[in-house]
């Protein structure tokens, strides 16, 4: 599947977002930060590994592993 620019997740249909792909970049609002969007859980809770919520963190890509494993519980 093709990856395509980021996405909005606020002005996006909501039934929609199931289609996305893992990985793909998002972000929050017109201005907003970017993350990339894991998935949704049973809840509806939608889970994105912002940006800048580990930006400076050395484990950056531990932070996102354990978002994608979150979202697929």
């Amino acid at each position: 599947m093709k990856f395509h620019k980021a996405i909005d997740i606020y002005n996006f249909p909501r039934e929609l977002l199931k289609y996305l792909q893992p990985g793909q970049w998002v972000k929050a609002g017109p201005y907003g930060d970017l993350g990339r969007f894991y998935g949704i859980k049973k809840s509806g809770t939608i889970v994105v590994a912002w940006k800048n919520n580990a930006k400076n963190s050395k484990e950056y890509f531990s932070y996102c592993n354990n978002l994608r494993n979150y979202a697929k519980s």
